[in-house]
């Protein structure tokens, strides 16, 4: 069906043709190669702003961890040992 939308070009080579040919394969999608790349890209955003959304809070939370002493960390003895060499005289 004609879109208003402007399109998008992308080069279907191999990488891109085994990669819809395993979904294909979990599938079972008998979509169109344009649809099922769509609609690959749309939830492929939604599942990297998620895994960024999960880094983050992992982040957070180790960090609140650190910082209330729960690992039991000495914090400036690990910066001192990452610390880079003194020049010497």
């Amino acid at each position: 069906m004609p879109s208003k939308r402007p399109r998008i070009a992308v080069t279907s080579d191999s990488e891109l043709e085994e990669a819809l040919e395993r979904v294909r394969a979990v599938t079972g999608t008998d979509e169109a190669e344009a649809t099922l790349v769509r609609r690959l890209a749309v939830e492929g955003a939604q599942a990297e702003f998620d895994a960024s959304r999960k880094r983050r809070r992992a982040a957070e939370a180790l960090f609140a961890v650190m910082d209330s002493g729960g690992l039991g960390l000495d914090l400036a003895a690990i910066d001192e040992l990452n610390a880079p060499p003194l020049p010497q005289p």
